[in-house]
């Protein structure tokens, strides 16, 4: 049973690729909820309104007109650009012994056969499938090798073998759809280490001399978990549009520049998630934003439902953290 909890003891995730010290676990939620949170969460409620409330209206602007009728262009390689994308993201993982995460490794031999058999089903649009597949037993291994919580981090991978399996089939108006939902989920998830265990982020910034734009430590880290949550949130309900979504991309690749080849490794698949996004945008599937059709009942849509998933997703954070701790 204590395989399927995340062990705290030899922290592996994201943030943690580049800390040094591995023996922090969550902190209580009385704690994390300070006045401070509190400000961050009512700053990030607005900002979300405002761009729930921007959304179509810069649809309306001629250079983003212009930039998406560019885009547009490229809808026919969006699936050459994925499978390209993936690809190289796998093959990057085989050349550092990796799989699916630069913390992944494994001493069976099978596991990086696996990853191969995923990067060649990648060679032609017949054999996604079994790429799909592939990628299904290396998720499962990694879920067993290192616990479903800590896999989390990377449940991207979800949608990215929902894409695989489905794409040639009567499923596929719905794989970008489920291909963003995780991709959102994935950056959700990952901004609660920031918020439960800042002391890793304070690491990060201290070792690597991070700027923090003239706002404390503290503040610093608190106002990114932030930034990646309404982001994740913009992402799974549809808000984020497709120059948003390039500026972040951009945002992104910047930061290689700080972190280097362990970045390229961990990230590449998720540049092309996101150029994916670019290129295709929400086009083809009705958004959980859009279920709504006046304006009033789309921005309570995204502030209660925003508030949800922060408070349930901490809850469950912080609840299996501090008990795995424990055990």
């Amino acid at each position: 049973m204590a395989r399927w909890l995340p062990p705290w003891s030899n922290l592996f995730t994201h943030v943690k690729w580049f800390a040094h010290q591995h023996l922090w676990y969550p902190e209580s939620m009385s704690k994390v909820i300070t006045p401070v949170f509190l400000f961050w969460l009512a700053f990030t409620l607005v900002a979300l309104l405002i761009a729930a409330i921007c959304n179509e209206k810069l649809e309306k602007y001629r250079f983003i007109n212009q930039f998406h009728f560019f885009l547009n262009k490229l809808k026919r390689f969006q699936l050459t650009i994925f499978r390209i994308g993936v690809g190289l993201g796998f093959l990057l993982q085989l050349c550092t012994g990796t799989y699916l995460s630069p913390s992944f490794v494994s001493n069976h031999i099978w596991v990086y056969l696996f990853l191969i058999a995923a990067m060649v089903g990648l060679l032609h649009r017949k054999l996604l499938l079994g790429s799909g597949l592939a990628l299904t037993a290396l998720y499962i291994t990694a879920i067993v090798n290192y616990g479903i919580f800590q896999v989390l981090d990377y449940v991207f991978y979800v949608g990215i073998i929902y894409y695989l399996c489905f794409v040639n089939t009567r499923w596929s108006p719905s794989i970008n759809m489920v291909l963003y939902f995780f991709t959102g989920l994935s950056l959700a998830w990952i901004a609660m280490e920031k918020l439960t265990i800042p002391e890793l982020a304070y690491s990060l910034v201290h070792d690597y001399h991070l700027p923090t734009m003239g706002f404390s430590v503290d503040q610093f880290v608190l106002i990114s978990a932030f930034i990646e949550l309404g982001l994740a949130w913009a992402f799974i309900v549809g808000l984020l549009n497709r120059f948003s979504a390039f500026l972040l991309t951009s945002i992104f690749i910047l930061t290689t520049a700080v972190f280097g080849f362990t970045e390229i490794v961990g990230h590449t698949i998720v540049h092309t998630i996101l150029i994916l996004f670019i290129i295709n945008g929400n086009d083809g599937f009705k958004t959980f934003f859009k279920f709504h059709r006046t304006l009033t009942m789309r921005c309570l849509f995204v502030v209660i439902n925003f508030c949800v998933m922060l408070f349930g997703l901490l809850t469950v954070y912080i609840s299996l953290g501090q008990w795995s701790f424990h055990i």
